[in-house]
């Protein structure tokens, strides 16, 4: 039985009224596990044990009230995010473990950035119906990125986000894409580099650059720091506006970027990477790809399609806008490799036509 058919049938087993309110609900859960993890509260488990709400507080420096903590480790436990026993002790648990800064696929910043500042963008979700305009600026009072720009700690944390949602998008360029004979690849977008360092680790004659805002170009290169010499040696970060230009390379990588974007801007991206490419080269988009109309699975896909609508000009597409997408801009099509997580992210190729 699938995972789809598995949610049937529970769905099914419950009046209808209880299937709308644990969806409806689900926002609570969202933000009450958001909230604890801001409190490093799984960091602490991990490290010292199950503990009382107290001594959390009084002995590990959390700051929150007795009663009010306790209250809220009670609503994780009862989800499965923490133990719990009946002299109020809580523990770790393996789903607290992935919210934990040392967990190799920890959640812990995205998990962070959704409950606060995405969250605050999510409540314009009724505006961005009405007038179809993106609510970041609204909510925010500036646009997405310039919030980042003027916030460090929000560009750092956005950062941490993006690289603990791309483990599985790592894992499958390593697997799927074979760089070997290839000279130099460019990462658009590519925040601090992760994607461009692992590449760098499996072939050891190529050459990677990363092309990021400026803002964040200092942070990824104090990163850098304790890495193998032979890999810095290799790679090169380069502050730039991606839709003025692209360095010359001979495959590029765009790693959950399209999908911000509207048509108009995603082909300007495409063409300048067509322009800047060397040789028949290869243009690898890595992003969600939506069942066509009438399928009603990937629900999570769908979602972040919204996730899109709300802070960008973005969204989600169908194997045919993706086609259009890269028609457009002088690339064909060769492959679609799903990597079958929940998002629906798959590794779209194309070369130039």
């Amino acid at each position: 039985m699938t995972e789809t058919q598995n949610k049937d049938s529970e769905r099914s087993a419950l009046p209808p009224q209880a299937v709308v309110m644990q969806m409806v609900v689900g926002a609570w859960i969202s933000q009450t596990i958001s909230s604890v993890t801001r409190l490093d509260i799984p960091d602490l488990f991990k490290k010292h044990g199950p503990q009382t709400a107290l001594k959390l507080i009084q002995e590990y420096g959390v700051d929150a009230k007795p009663d009010h903590l306790e209250r809220v480790l009670r609503a994780c436990a009862s989800v499965g995010i923490f133990t719990e026993d009946t002299q109020g002790i809580f523990g770790p648990t393996a789903l607290s473990d992935v919210l934990t800064s040392s967990s190799p696929v920890s959640v812990k910043k995205f998990t962070e950035v959704f409950g606060n500042s995405w969250w605050k963008v999510w409540s314009g979700l009724h505006d961005a119906l009405r007038t179809g305009h993106a609510q970041a600026s609204a909510q925010l009072g500036m646009d997405y990125w310039d919030y980042c720009k003027a916030n460090p700690k929000e560009m750092e944390d956005f950062g941490e986000a993006m690289k603990s949602n791309s483990h599985n998008s790592i894992r499958g360029v390593l697997e799927y894409c074979n760089l070997s004979g290839v000279r130099k690849v460019a990462d658009i977008g590519g925040s601090f580099g992760h994607l461009t360092i692992e590449l760098l680790r499996k072939y050891r004659n190529l050459y990677g650059i990363v092309l990021e805002m400026p803002d964040l170009i200092p942070i990824a290169q104090r990163r850098l720091a304790g890495e193998d010499k032979d890999i810095v040696s290799r790679v090169e970060f380069v502050g730039g506006n991606m839709f003025d230009g692209v360095p010359s390379a001979d495959v590029y990588i765009l790693k959950h970027i399209i999908h911000d974007w509207d048509d108009t801007h995603c082909i300007r991206l495409l063409r300048n990477c067509y322009s800047a490419m060397v040789g028949d080269g290869r243009m690898i988009c890595i992003d969600t790809v939506l069942p066509p109309m009438g399928d009603t699975g990937g629900d999570l896909a769908k979602f972040l399609d919204i996730n899109m609508m709300v802070f960008h000009p973005g969204k989600e597409r169908t194997r045919n806008q993706w086609e259009a997408l890269y028609k457009a801009a002088g690339f064909k099509i060769v492959s679609i490799t799903s990597l079958n997580d929940n998002f629906g992210t798959s590794i779209v190729e194309g070369r130039k036509v």
